[in-house]
């Protein structure tokens, strides 16, 4: 079964909107749809927006579900100067940004006491994704994906971030969807789709590319599935 993670329901409305044998459970304040999906079983949520929301839910998916693989979608600023509104990015990895623990000799970015900064993506997932970008002809990058409970709207921060990081966009759970499902050792995947380019003009440029930036990461998802195990 794959488990179907996004942050606010707009992200999830057209995977629910095509899942057959569908039916709802509640736990955990969450709302799971389970279902078919081009014949294959999956489990859908709203996890709601944050890292702490993302982590609680992945690990329902893990607990409850027994989910084989987990896929993140959802929309992200760019942080790469040459990504677009509308470009798809594949995570190569993930990582928590606003884990700050330097005044204790820990590299920015590094979880304390565990020595891990960067959540590996699941390689097969990956080639789904990019198989399913290039036969949609979406415009698409693979690399790595910068999390935090922070909504990036300046120019000198995303800068900073790129060559602090080198990741491609900024957005603000999937690497703590990574961080549980690397832990748990269960595969997953990252996928976003620009809505703008984290600067001053955030606020308007999200709201008018939401929902058509949304549904260039669900296209990719739903091509998936039909590979996907």
């Amino acid at each position: 079964m794959i488990g179907i993670i996004a942050a606010m329901d707009s992200e999830v409305r057209e995977i629910k909107s095509v899942m057959e044998d569908c039916f709802k459970i509640t736990h955990a304040g969450m709302t799971f749809f389970k279902g078919k999906l081009k014949q294959k079983e999956v489990v859908t949520v709203q996890c709601g927006i944050g890292k702490v929301n993302a982590a609680m839910c992945t690990q329902v998916l893990i607990d409850i579900f027994k989910v084989k693989a987990i896929i993140n979608v959802g929309v992200a600023g760019a942080v790469h100067p040459d990504l677009e509104i509308g470009d798809i990015v594949i995570s190569e990895d993930s990582c928590q940004y606003d884990m700050d623990a330097r005044a204790f000799g820990h590299p920015l970015g590094e979880i304390p006491n565990m020595d891990i900064t960067f959540f590996k993506a699941d390689k097969t997932l990956i080639k789904l994704a990019e198989e399913a970008a290039i036969g949609l002809k979406a415009p698409y990058r693979i690399g790595r994906i910068m999390t935090a409970d922070l909504g990036v709207d300046s120019k000198a921060i995303k800068e900073k971030l790129f060559a602090e990081f080198g990741g491609l966009c900024c957005e603000m759970e999937g690497a703590a969807v990574g961080q549980v499902a690397v832990f748990n050792q269960v595969p997953y995947l990252v996928i976003r789709s620009i809505s703008d380019q984290a600067d001053a003009n955030l606020s308007n440029d999200y709201k008018n590319n939401l929902e058509d930036s949304i549904k260039n990461g669900v296209a990719i998802v739903l091509s998936m599935a039909q590979g996907a195990e």
